[in-house]
């Protein structure tokens, strides 16, 4: 049984996975500070990109952290220096104020023509934050609130207005 085993094994051992995830990350991460030179894409496979996608988010939580401890728990994640001090002199604050999701996967039409494998692209989140609209007024405030009386009153029923309304047509 695989109880608590979260790791997806991607058809690697564990040393060339976390090569791999570690690259596809420094490369994300890459794109994302280079944004002017390059598209700030990456494609790869469908699991790949989920399974790196929780790696990125934790390098730029801990890029928010910005202490001595965090620099060095990402560093065994990044091994470019430039990327590292970019993560955390540009990404950390340009997403400080998000919670979390700092990456989309969009999955790509085409599969790739080797294996038939599923592609997608994984880029940073680029949009700002924009507030949640504004609460409701609470059910009782709403009910307490008159509408205000109507001028006319109609002394028309809806029997009488039925009955009334052929002899109009005629």
């Amino acid at each position: 049984m695989r109880h608590g085993v979260k790791t997806k094994k991607l058809g690697m051992r564990a040393e060339h996975r976390r090569s791999t995830l570690n690259n596809l990350a420094t490369s994300i991460l890459r794109q994302g500070l280079n944004a002017e030179q390059m598209e700030r894409k990456v494609i790869t496979t469908v699991p790949k990109a989920k399974t790196v996608r929780g790696l990125v988010d934790r390098l730029i939580t801990y890029a928010k952290q910005g202490d001595l401890t965090a620099r060095r728990q990402a560093a065994k994640f990044i091994h470019d220096s430039e990327v590292l001090q970019g993560l955390f002199s540009d990404l950390g604050p340009r997403y400080a104020k998000r919670a979390g999701g700092y990456t989309r996967v969009l999955k790509v039409g085409e599969n790739r023509k080797g294996d038939n494998s599923e592609m997608a692209l994984i880029t940073l989140v680029e949009d700002e934050i924009t507030p949640r609209r504004a609460a409701r007024k609470p059910k009782a405030a709403a009910a307490t609130a008159k509408k205000p009386a109507s001028k006319k009153k109609v002394d028309i029923t809806k029997a009488e207005a039925k009955v009334d309304a052929p002899e109009a047509a005629e």
